[in-house]
């Protein structure tokens, strides 16, 4: 265990209560605990990011949980009697780049993506089902198939003419390039796992996109003012870069937020929201990720402002 998880579990077993990041060094400052070489203005972020890791890597195992966003605590005192209940309680912060990518995932091959006319592109059901009869369409583990592009939802959440945009956070997506950039989209890497009884055609997508949605959100799907959740709907169909080495196909989905929806900052991946105008692009172009900026341009160009 490094000096930083040490320190902040000597802390907690004397505060015996949750503590911020920034309490646990202050408290520690205080007593001492604190290595020379830990002294410095960015070691708060230091601490919660090792916090944040070891609870994300080793789950149920990990000496500390969260009792609510950025509150940390100690595994070993949810069994001492004295600590309140309120204490105990975890709070289910999940890493969205574990749940990105289920295996095996839909993949589409980039040959058949090449060949296909701007109108197939338009209509996500009549696409994957072009691919299925043309056996362009399969399920497999994507680090096997280098010719096969991997299918991930990008959902956007709308309001008449906005959609909801949001600064990512570390813990959404392992790629550095989109981290910290602005986007209009929650992605869900489409696999197996999604396609029901009741996808409709749509091979899954609709559930992953609400999942995805849900999720980040932090909107439970049982309790929202007994008001029913729609599912998004898919636009279009577009290849995009997933990195330097690999291109993707996005299925852009629609979803029309509820009345009394606001979004909030709970979830680790979501930082800076705001609403934004679909129908002017913003100034700050180089602020948003790659795939942000190829659905602004597929948006303007069809006209589709909603």
């Amino acid at each position: 265990m490094d000096s930083y998880l040490e320190i902040a579990q000597k802390v907690l077993r004397v505060s015996r209560r949750p503590m911020t990041a920034k309490g646990i060094l202050d408290a520690a400052y205080k007593a001492r605990l604190v290595p020379k070489h830990l002294y410095g203005k960015t070691q708060e972020k230091t601490l919660q990011a090792r916090l944040s890791s070891d609870i994300l890597q080793r789950r149920s195992t990990s000496a500390f949980f969260r009792t609510e966003p950025g509150m940390f605590f100690l595994t070993a005192l949810i069994s001492d009697p004295e600590i309140p209940p309120k204490y105990k309680e975890r709070f289910a912060a999940r890493r969205r780049t574990r749940d990105l990518h289920q295996e095996p995932a839909l993949l589409i091959d980039a040959s058949f993506v090449a060949d296909c006319e701007l109108e197939l592109l338009a209509d996500w059901r009549q696409f994957a089902r072009s691919a299925e009869l043309a056996n362009a369409l399969h399920y497999a583990h994507t680090d096997e198939h280098q010719d096969r592009l991997p299918v991930w939802t990008f959902s956007v959440v709308r309001r008449g003419c906005e959609v909801l945009s949001y600064r990512l956070g570390r813990y959404r997506d392992d790629h550095d390039t989109f981290a910290n950039k602005r986007t209009i989209g929650f992605p869900g890497g489409v696999s197996f796992h999604d396609r029901t009884l009741f996808s409709d055609g749509d091979y899954g997508a609709s559930e992953n996109a609400l999942e995805a949605i849900l999720s980040d959100l932090d909107i439970s799907a049982a309790a929202v003012h007994g008001e029913a959740i729609s599912h998004p709907q898919p636009i279009l169909v577009m290849k995009v870069d997933r990195d330097e080495h690999r291109g993707a196909i996005i299925v852009l989905m629609d979803w029309t937020c509820p009345d009394w929806f606001e979004p909030t900052t709970r979830r680790l991946s979501i930082n800076d929201p705001r609403w934004m105008d679909i129908r002017t692009k913003p100034n700050n172009i180089d602020d948003f990720e790659p795939w942000t900026l190829a659905v602004l341009d597929a948006v303007s160009a069809r006209g589709d402002h909603r």
